[in-house]
């Protein structure tokens, strides 16, 4: 096919024509630098064991590491270097640690305490990943303690409370909160913002109440009550007070040790509370902890080291960590990328967002070179950020290819020209400020191709500041400091791109929506482009927390709509064309906050996956197939393409739909609907089948085992009737999964949801209700044979497959309806093939293919098929064990094509002439590892001489292919439809 052919097909065809396929990643999944126990980036809270064992926890290295104090030596390390998620092994953002009476670790982080066996393995956790105020959540946990008898005690920070556990069973158990529950205040039996915790010998708590600049000591008799220990309430740095004093220690004499980050001290108090300064002239220490000989150990975040003082409160050496450097990089890994910027020559340009640097990599991937040090943050020329922003936004580049890069937290935008060396700055370094010379924590670059002007994303200010090329003030769009969800304000902006007529488009983030914004003398007029206003979402209406937009020569609008961990793509006028990612994981085509988004002068996207710390590149189209409907037909919940036929000179297209019942569509010159509603019964989430039969069109449902699987048909495809109801009258059989017509009779097999009895076949001369006869009962006499999931005519027989999870999937065949024989060994002799999944005839053979979880789906094929001659064509999946299904068969033109299932790399098309060589005919998952399968071989089909082939695809919903099997002209295609 010549180049630009399969772009007009799809518009003959009446699809937008725009489908993105991965094609490369920079960076390395799930990794922002390589991990040693010599560097320590960020470290927080701090606990020593019975053992005098050091625990630490590297807030931006989102670890826990163990050493030894006796020679510093790194016994244990729990978590992934810099990558900040939350499951049993990753942490974000983790800020304390303890260690319980029988060894086990506790660790504080995002939202949850988890606890680890001493050898690091996963136990168990209170709390999840998002915020909540119940007993069994919390928001942002500071502090982890235990006391003697073994109550656990979290402080909660934002929350403003300590909760209390006891144990049942080795299983935390909710107590008591100490504190009042999201009320922060400074009398006695509140607190605002509590931090680190410790327990002296008497179980008598301390609390660091950080915005109360106090410390509370907590008793308990009949009930517990607080009284400050040490603090004034009030800020300072005098002998008596505290400056955000986050950090708890103790040692054996039951002296209270106080971390006074803000007067960057250390303060050691008696039991009386009487205090004098440890050690002064840290580096914002967050915590201390005490060894059985005295030794202090301190956190120094801003240093990222732990230093080691002894009991006189003498400087002995940095014990942990390198002064200054969090990490070494490497060429090949990024820290939370975020801004990025494609040259013309295809240099890409990207900013770490964790990482503090401006990189260049040329359009293979390489590195070229670097501005910046890894994680270190400071103000001059050669440095981004603040201890508390990287880099934010989109970058730019102007006609003479300088880089324009939004250095957030100094509150600037730095200039580089493109060999790396320094130009100018916009704003005033470390000065933030509302008028014309000045930012506040911009975010956002972009270059008008039509006159060169300079438009900054002020975020903080809530405007964008727009200059002259000469980096001259010349409008604002927007009002300064004011939020609003009018046409006149923002809400916290976060991307700007410009169009080749002037337009500007505005990622409005906390407004949920991109603003489409037309300039006018020293102002402008905005409207909302996409997304609806003050209303976040995932269906293709909506946004959440949209952060970056880009435009594309031909018009077409990119937004990184980062919370959903996508790009969402829309043509000039705001309708809706396609979306890259959706899906949260590590996949290609899945992201974890997709924050910035580019395109190379060929049209490629690229995307800085922020929470993966890489870049993925996507290209315009996928040789030799066309997606030719919207995804999902334009609504998000319809997740996969269940069934797929063709009836008079319409394709239909079955969908499954949560949310409103499965939808029908039928596609003459254009896709329109014919049911939304699971015709008109929501439980009806799924059209699992459509077969034509005798000049009808029928469809099985996908129900649910109270109200079962249902049969509908149709002789004009619009107007539909009920002929089979409550799943033959027994609602656990839940879908009416597969039809076949054989001996002119309608067969129907049922998938059960009960393990009282197996798969059910029914078969009907008419059609009608009422004529419908039971042939065979109970899975073939075995009630794990939970559904017939296909059918095949072969040879005057009717074959059958089954799914069956305890002894394999069974292929039985009928000559005449009644009389049934099982054909093949169980799981073809391993209980792994777990359904005999599809069938196809080709060439003189039968084919099935299997689901097999173990080592990967298998093809078999016989001629007599009586048991004696099964031959194994395909084994492990094609060579790939993630193939874990062939999913379908089907036989066109002079070859036999297999889809399969693949959850991890999307799923794979391959053909063959014998059967016995294979040739892989897509790119896998089409471009998209989102598309994991076609849905068995109800939804591939051969219609009009093209084969159709709908997906699964949970990220941005099903979408139907068809494959250009071999030159095609446009006079040819249209007489197919």
């Amino acid at each position: 096919m010549v180049e630009g052919q399969e772009a007009a097909l799809a518009v003959a065809l009446g699809q937008p024509g725009t489908v993105f396929r991965y094609v490369d990643t920079f960076g390395v999944t799930e990794q922002a630098y390589p991990a040693d126990a010599q560097h320590l980036n960020r470290p927080n809270g701090l606990f020593i064991d019975s053992s005098n064992n050091l625990y630490v926890v590297e807030e931006y290295g989102a670890r826990m590491l163990k050493y030894r104090t006796s020679d510093g030596f790194n016994l244990l390390s729990i978590g992934t270097a810099g990558l900040n998620l939350t499951d049993g092994y990753v942490f974000s953002s983790p800020k304390d640690v303890a260690v319980d009476g029988s060894g086990n670790i506790w660790v504080v982080d995002e939202h949850r305490a988890v606890q680890y066996d001493s050898n690091g393995t996963y136990q168990q956790q209170v709390g999840d990943w998002w915020s909540e105020s119940d007993n069994t959540h919390f928001n942002t946990p500071r502090g982890v303690a235990f006391d003697t008898t073994e109550r656990m005690y979290v402080s909660d920070e934002w929350n403003h409370r300590v909760q209390v556990y006891t144990f049942v069973s080795g299983t935390p158990v909710y107590s008591t909160t100490i504190g009042v529950t999201g009320e922060p205040g400074g009398d006695n039996i509140h607190f605002n913002r509590p931090a680190q915790i410790v327990l002296d010998s008497s179980d008598r708590l301390f609390v660091a109440d950080v915005e109360n600049f106090r410390v509370q000591r907590c008793t308990y008799t009949t009930s517990w009550s607080c009284t400050t220990f040490h603090g004034t309430g009030s800020e300072g740095n005098g002998p008596n007070e505290l400056s955000w004093a986050y950090g708890l220690g103790k040692d054996g004499s039951g002296n209270i040790y106080i971390a006074d980050t803000g007067n960057a001290r250390v303060k050691k108090c008696d039991s009386g509370g009487n205090c004098t300064t440890f050690a002064s002239g840290l580096d914002g220490p967050p915590d201390v902890a005490v060894d059985s000989s005295g030794n202090a150990y301190i956190s120094y975040w801003g240093d990222c080291t732990i230093r080691k003082y002894n009991s006189g409160g003498s400087f002995v050496d940095v014990f942990a960590g390198t002064a200054g450097v969090p990490y070494e990089p490497d060429t090949t890994r990024l820290n939370a990328p975020w801004g990025i910027a494609v040259a013309s020559e295809g240099s890409i340009y990207v900013t770490e967002n964790r990482g503090y640097r401006l990189i260049k990599l040329n359009a293979a991937g390489p590195q070229q070179w670097v501005i910046g040090e890894a994680g270190v943050w400071d103000v001059d020329n050669a440095h981004f950020g603040d201890w508390w922003a990287g880099p934010e936004g989109n970058l730019a580049i102007d006609a003479a290819g300088r880089i324009f890069v939004p250095d957030t937290a100094n509150h600037r935008v730095q200039i580089f020209n493109p060999n790396g060396s320094y130009f100018t700055r916009m704003g005033v370094t470390r000065e933030s400020g509302n008028d014309n010379a000045h930012f506040d924590c911009p975010a956002g670059v972009a270059i008008s191709p039509v006159n060169g002007d300079i438009y900054v994303v002020d975020r903080c200010n809530q405007r964008i500041q727009v200059f002259t090329s000469s980096r001259v003030y010349k409008a604002t769009l927007g009002v300064t400091d004011q939020t609003g969800s009018d046409n006149v304000h923002f809400n916290w902006p976060w991307g700007v791109a410009v169009d080749a007529s002037g337009k500007i488009y505005v990622a409005d983030t906390a407004n949920y929506r991109v603003q489409k914004c037309t300039l006018s003398g020293s102002s402008g007029t905005c409207t909302t482009f996409a997304g609806v206003t003050g209303e976040w979402g995932d269906d293709f209406g909506h946004l959440d927390s949209p952060s970056a937009v880009a435009i594309d020569r031909t018009g077409r609008v990119y937004v990184a709509d980062q919370w959903n961990n996508r790009i969402q793509v829309f043509d000039a006028s705001g309708a809706y064309l396609t979306t890259i990612g959706g899906e949260w994981g590590t996949s290609t085509g899945e992201m974890r906050g997709a924050a910035g988004v580019a395109l190379d002068s060929a049209g490629n996207v690229y995307v800085t996956d922020r929470g993966n710390h890489r870049i993925q590149k996507f290209a315009l189209g996928v040789p030799r197939w066309v997606q030719v409907n919207l995804n999902a037909f334009g609504d998000r919940s319809n997740d996969g393409i269940a069934s797929l036929a063709g009836f008079g000179s319409y394709l239909y297209a079955g969908t499954w739909n949560y949310d409103a019942g499965g939808q029908l569509w039928r596609r003459g010159s254009a896709w329109t609907a014919v049911t939304t509603d699971g015709f008109g019964n929501s439980y009806n989430v799924g059209i699992d089948h459509l077969i034509e039969f005798n000049g009808k069109l029928y469809a099985g449902t996908w129900a649910d085992e109270v109200n079962g699987g249902e049969v509908w048909r149709s002789s004009n495809g619009t107007d539909w009737e009920q002929v089979v109801w409550d799943g033959f009258e027994d609602p656990t059989n839940a879908e009416v999964f597969r039809f076949a017509a054989f001996n002119n009779q309608l067969y129907a097999s049922t998938w059960s949801y009960t393990d009282t009895h197996g798969a059910e076949i029914w078969r009907s001369s008419t059609g009608n209700s009422g004529s419908w006869t039971q042939l065979v009962a109970n899975g073939f006499g075995d009630a794990n044979n939970s559904g017939v999931s296909s059918f095949e005519e072969f040879n005057s027989y009717l074959y059958a497959g089954t799914n069956n999870g305890v002894t394999g999937g069974e292929v039985w065949r009928t000559h005449d309806g009644t009389t049934w024989i099982q054909v093949n060994t169980d799981g073809f002799g391993t209980a792994s093939n777990l359904a005999a999944s599809s069938f196809a005839v080709f060439d003189g053979y039968l084919y099935t293919g299997t689901y097999n979880s173990d080592t990967g789906g298998e093809v078999w094929r016989c001629q007599g098929c009586d048991n004696s001659d099964w031959q194994k064509v395909v084994n492990n999946g094609f060579g790939k064990a993630d193939n874990r299904n062939v999913d379908s068969l089907v036989a066109f033109g002079d070859f036999l094509y297999a889809g399969t299932y693949n959850p991890i790399t999307g799923m794979e098309i391959w053909r063959t002439t014998d059967g016995t060589t294979w040739e892989q005919v897509n790119p896998d998952g089409f471009g998209d590892s989102n598309n994991w399968a076609p849905y068995r071989d109800n939804s591939v089909i051969v219609f009009g001489n093209r084969l159709f082939i709908g997906t699964v695809n949970l990220a941005h919903g099903g979408e139907v292919w068809l494959y250009l099997d071999k030159q095609i002209y446009l006079p040819l295609i249209l007489k197919y439809y």
